[in-house]
């Protein structure tokens, strides 16, 4: 019995958590610094109060980091199964998504966490979409509906689905 009640301690505090990050500090009539304030509160390192609003965190806010000077726009999703890293002074589009869970065959029910890092000056267009366990490097541009499923560590631009590299930086 007294597992159960643990148990279901933990989800409570696990769906208040999730409600004050998605629901509340989400929402557009919450001032950036109390959103920025929420989202450290909750364990997430968040070193720039440019989070606007739309912002779905699926997974412990403690594995999300993001450096100062980083732009996340309207809507971005980011799955937190495993580590999230974004670096300083990146533009993230709206409706941005990052993926981290991963399962390794069909008849896998439970998922396994693959992190995702994105480096200094990076900028990932609106919609699109980095799968998990993808690196993406400094001064790299992502296009808007790209599906970044391999690292992207040279600078330049990648786009298409799957994304590839198609120019050099400017």
């Amino acid at each position: 019995m007294n597992r159960v009640l643990e148990q279901l301690r933990l989800e409570i505090g696990f769906l208040t958590k999730r409600a004050l990050v998605n629901a509340f500090a989400g929402s557009t009539l919450v001032p950036r610094p109390l959103r920025w304030a929420v989202y450290r509160l909750c364990g997430a390192r968040i070193d720039t109060m440019n989070v606007f609003p739309g912002l779905q965190l699926a997974g412990p806010p403690s594995n999300l980091t993001v450096g100062r000077g980083t732009f996340l726009n309207v809507g971005c999703f980011l799955e937190l199964v495993a580590p999230v890293r974004i670096g300083r002074d990146c533009q993230l589009g709206m409706q941005a998504m990052v993926a981290t869970s991963h399962h390794k065959s069909n008849m896998d029910k439970s998922p396994t966490g693959r992190p995702v890092v994105i480096g200094d000056r990076a900028w990932i267009g609106a919609r699109a979409v980095i799968l998990p366990g993808v690196t993406i490097g400094d001064d790299v541009v992502i296009a808007a509906g790209a599906v970044v499923v391999h690292d992207c560590d040279k600078p330049g631009t990648y786009a298409g689905v799957p994304a590839r590299w198609i120019k050099e930086a400017a």
